[in-house]
């Protein structure tokens, strides 16, 4: 009975370190990444959600309308920052991205 309970709990052991370490391998492939964009109304707020959305790679998009800032979470293996501002002039703006926490402008300027 004793070695049962062993090597189930050697097995939830391994278990959780594999689950550990593909969280660990996702979160390296994630990059978050906030655009400064030429949107003016909420039209532009929902067309900018509805079709960014969409764009391979995307896990999570947030639109300040106001302050007319898109953040953006998306695997870096199937996009770019490049390729989401493509797609953001695809629809008509202009879009750059802004330093996180500096709110400076970046070089990666359309």
């Amino acid at each position: 009975m004793k070695t049962k309970i062993w090597i189930v709990a050697v097995i939830a052991l391994i278990m959780i370190s594999l689950a550990a370490e593909a969280q660990s391998k996702k979160n390296e492939n994630t990059k978050t990444v906030t655009f400064e964009v030429s949107m003016t109304c909420q039209n532009c707020q929902r067309t900018i959600e509805k079709n960014i959305a969409w764009e391979k790679g995307m896990k999570d998009i947030k639109v300040d309308l106001e302050m007319k800032l898109v953040t953006l979470t998306f695997d870096t293996r199937k996009t770019s920052e490049e390729k989401l501002i493509e797609a953001f002039e695809n629809l008509g703006y202009t879009a750059e991205a802004v330093q996180n926490n500096q709110n400076e402008k970046n070089v990666n300027k359309q």
